[in-house]
């Protein structure tokens, strides 16, 4: 009779590497930062009501309450990994068959890790790096995905300029 293994291979390994970080940079916000927020909304809202546009009232309204709302949170502690199915931050998976390439912005603190992905809305995923080692980061992704230089939109850059 052949002994027979009890134990089940498993066909994913551990992490390749893990680290603790926020999910963004926290900007503490002034009360004067809220009341220019709220005073352009203001100011958009009114103009879109004399120009009887109300759905864009709504919208404004709406918008304005959001940006508020999110630039007075606190980012949550997230774990990332990097295993061999895929980038995993808290608990969404990012797939490696989904993703086209990385960067990793290595040249100013805090250090990110910028994921091209296909997905037609957003398709850029910015992971901040913590404490993990950029060099170690490129040369385990470098085994998945190609390494593309990125270079920051319009849109990247009002987000930090406004505390994003």
């Amino acid at each position: 009779m052949e002994e027979q293994n009890s134990s089940p291979e498993k066909s994913t390994s551990g992490p390749a590497t893990e680290w603790l970080d926020y999910e963004y940079i926290h900007y503490e916000k002034s009360s004067n930062w809220f009341w220019i927020v709220g005073l352009a909304g203001l100011l958009g809202i009114i103009l879109s009501i004399v120009f009887k546009n109300f759905l864009l009232a709504i919208i404004l309204l709406i918008g304005t309450l959001t940006v508020m709302l999110y630039g007075a949170r606190v980012p949550e502690l997230v774990h990332f990994s990097i295993t061999n199915r895929g980038i995993k931050a808290k608990d969404d998976l990012y797939p490696f068959k989904a993703l086209k390439s990385f960067s990793i912005k290595d040249d100013d603190y805090p250090f990110k890790l910028v994921i091209e992905s296909d997905r037609l809305f957003m398709p850029h995923i910015i992971i901040p790096l913590g404490d993990a080692e950029p060099e170690e980061i490129r040369a385990i992704l470098a085994k998945f995905l190609p390494e593309e230089p990125y270079e920051e939109s319009l849109i990247d850059i009002l987000a930090d300029s406004l505390g994003f």
